[in-house]
């Protein structure tokens, strides 16, 4: 069994979105995979069972992993957090409206 502190950084916290690819990494794997918060688990596997934690931005987590592909399913889950989900890429940029000068 391996397990992993993680800290929700992005702005939104923990939304559909993160448990979503959350979820889409944890089926990839035989081992069984949770997500604790103060004692609360929740199963990686279901985004449903995730978004029950309510974590918001700062948000402490231990993810939990305990199978014979718990190093590369804790990796790539821990990845996910570190990169804040990758939601920088779909951010929108801030653009410039052209002016129109009377």
């Amino acid at each position: 069994m391996i397990t992993k502190e993680v800290t929700v950084t992005n702005n939104a916290g923990f939304h559909v979105r993160c448990s979503s690819l959350v979820a889409q990494s944890a089926v990839k794997y035989q081992s069984d995979i949770v997500m604790d918060r103060n004692g609360k688990r929740a199963d990686c596997k279901s985004t449903l069972d995730m978004l029950t934690l309510m974590c918001p931005k700062d948000a402490k987590l231990v993810i939990i992993a305990s199978g014979s592909d718990e190093e590369q399913a804790i990796s790539e889950i821990v990845s996910l957090f570190e990169h804040k989900f990758y939601e920088d890429e779909f951010a929108p940029t801030q653009s410039s409206n052209p002016t129109t000068e009377s």
